[in-house]
C-alpha cells in the first residue's frame, strides 16, 4: 500500500481543505484557518529530494511513467474504507466518508514537484463567469444554463515541465549564433487535459510559483507526470534546434556544404503543478469543454451547440421569404400566363419564374434568415477565447 495522507484540523480533528480566497488551510467544521508556513512546520511537509537535485542529470534515473495506467487501492486514513484510483492520480476522495486524501507516494522523493502555482480563482468565480457567459446567449440549449451543467466542475493541478537552455549554432567549429530559451512549457500529462486546452489558456506566470507543498492539493484533483524528464527534453531540444538560426554564410568561403552543428547546453528543467478549472458538459453524445486558468482567470471554451429552436426559426423565416418571392414573381407574370397561348415564350417565362424563385434569391434568403436569427438570438457579450485546435507552443515566444 502506498502512503495516503489527510490533513486534519489541529483544533478539532476534522478534515481541512485549501481555501482559495484566504490562501490558507481551512477547517470544514470549526472554520479555523492555518497558513501554509504553519502546515509546513506541523505536518512535516518538507522537500525530501535534496537541495542539489537536478532533473537534467537525474533524468534517466528518476521514475518513468507506466506504459498504461494501472488500478491501485488505498486505505482511507479516516474511515478505513478502500479507495480505488488510477496509478497516475495524485489525489482522491473516499467513497465512504467523502474525505479528500493525497496519495503522497506520487509526490515524494525524486518525483516530488519543485514548484506549485496555487489557485487564485475560486470555484464560485468560475461558475459566475460561466453563467454570465451562457446567460447572454439565447441560442444555446437550456441545459447549458441549468445547474446540472455545473455538476462536473473540477479543479485540477496539471503537471508541467518548464525547460530552459542555450542553443548555439556552430559552422565548421566556428561560433555562428545562439539563442537562450526560458521556461518553455511542456505538458507533462496529457491524459486529463489535451495540448489544445493547455495552449488556449496560456500563460501561467511561473515567477509566482511557491515551493511545492502537498496541502495545496486538498480538495482538488491532481496527477503526476506521465511524460518523463528525458522524453520531455528530447522533444524540446528538437524544437529548440529548429528555432536556433544560422547566420548567412558567404558563398565564396566554402567550396562544399559546410558542417553545421547545433549544440544545447546550460539545460535546466523544473517540475511545476499549475491550476486549471475544467468543466466538461455532455450534450446529445457530444462533449464540450470550458476551461479557466486558475491563476489568471483566462477562460476558453469549445463552440457550444445551437438551440434547436434556432434552426426551426431559421427554416421558417427562409420558407416565408421564399414563398413571398414566389408569390410576387407569380403575380407579376400572371397576365402572361393566362392571356397568352402556350408556346415557347410561355415556357421561357415559366423557366424564368423557377430560376427567379429558386436559384437567384437563394443566397439572399440565406443571408437575411441568418441575420434575423442572429438579431433575435444573439446579444453583445464578452466571449471567452475559443479552444484552439492543433496548436503548440513556439520556442520563439520564450526567448530571453
Amino acid at each position: 500500500m502506498s502512503e495516503v495522507k489527510e490533513y486534519k484540523c489541529p483544533s478539532c480533528g476534522a478534515p481541512m481543505y485549501y481555501d482559495v480566497k484566504q490562501e490558507s488551510m481551512s477547517c470544514k467544521f470549526c472554520k479555523n484557518t492555518f497558513d501554509i508556513e504553519y502546515i509546513r512546520s506541523h505536518f512535516n511537509d518538507k522537500d525530501n529530494k535534496g537541495s542539489d537535485f537536478d532533473w537534467v542529470k537525474r533524468s534517466k534515473a528518476v521514475w518513468e511513467p507506466y506504459v498504461s495506467d494501472k488500478i491501485e487501492e488505498f486505505d482511507c486514513p479516516s474511515c478505513g474504507g478502500q479507495i480505488i484510483t488510477l496509478s497516475s492520480t495524485g489525489t482522491a476522495k473516499c467513497p465512504f466518508c467523502s474525505h479528500n486524501v493525497i496519495i503522497s507516494s506520487d509526490f515524494q522523493g525524486d518525483i516530488r514537484p519543485d514548484k506549485i502555482i496555487p489557485f487564485r480563482i475560486s470555484k464560485k468565480e468560475f461558475e459566475d463567469r460561466y453563467m454570465e457567459y451562457v446567460s447572454d446567449i439565447k441560442n444555446v440549449p437550456k441545459f447549458f444554463k441549468s445547474k446540472n451543467a455545473l455538476a462536473n466542475i473540477m479543479g485540477c493541478y496539471i503537471p508541467v515541465w518548464g525547460y530552459s537552455c542555450t542553443c548555439e549554432s556552430v559552422v565548421d567549429s566556428k561560433f555562428n549564433s545562439s539563442i537562450t530559451v526560458m521556461y518553455y512549457p511542456i505538458l507533462a500529462n496529457d491524459k486529463n487535459m489535451g495540448w489544445n486546452v493547455f495552449y488556449s489558456m496560456w500563460p501561467f506566470n511561473f515567477n509566482e510559483a511557491d515551493d511545492f507543498n502537498e496541502s495545496y492539493l486538498t480538495g482538488f484533483y491532481a496527477s503526476r507526470y506521465t511524460i518523463g524528464a528525458e522524453n520531455a527534453m528530447r522533444d524540446a531540444d528538437y524544437r529548440v534546434k529548429e528555432t536556433c538560426p544560422v547566420k548567412k554564410l558567404k558563398s565564396d568561403t566554402y567550396t562544399s556544404e559546410p558542417d553545421i552543428k547545433k549544440i544545447i547546453h546550460n539545460k535546466e528543467l523544473t517540475y511545476y503543478l499549475v491550476p486549471v478549472w475544467l468543466l466538461n458538459i455532455t450534450y446529445e453524445k457530444e462533449n464540450y469543454t470550458i476551461a479557466m486558468n486558475g491563476q489568471t482567470g483566462k477562460m476558453c471554451a469549445d463552440s457550444l451547440p445551437n438551440n434547436p429552436l434556432y434552426h426551426r426559426l431559421y427554416i421558417i423565416i427562409y420558407l416565408i421569404l421564399q414563398l413571398a418571392e414566389f408569390a410576387a414573381v407569380f403575380l407579376y407574370f400572371k397576365p402572361y400566363l393566362f392571356e397568352t397561348e402556350i408556346n415557347s415564350e410561355i415556357i421561357g417565362i415559366i423557366v424564368m419564374i423557377i430560376l427567379a424563385c429558386i436559384f437567384f434569391p437563394l443566397v439572399f434568403n440565406v443571408m437575411v434568415s441568418s441575420l434575423i436569427c442572429k438579431i433575435l438570438f444573439f446579444r453583445n457579450r464578452k466571449k471567452p477565447d475559443s479552444i484552439k485546435k492543433n496548436r503548440y507552443f513556439y520556442v520563439s515566444d520564450f526567448l530571453e
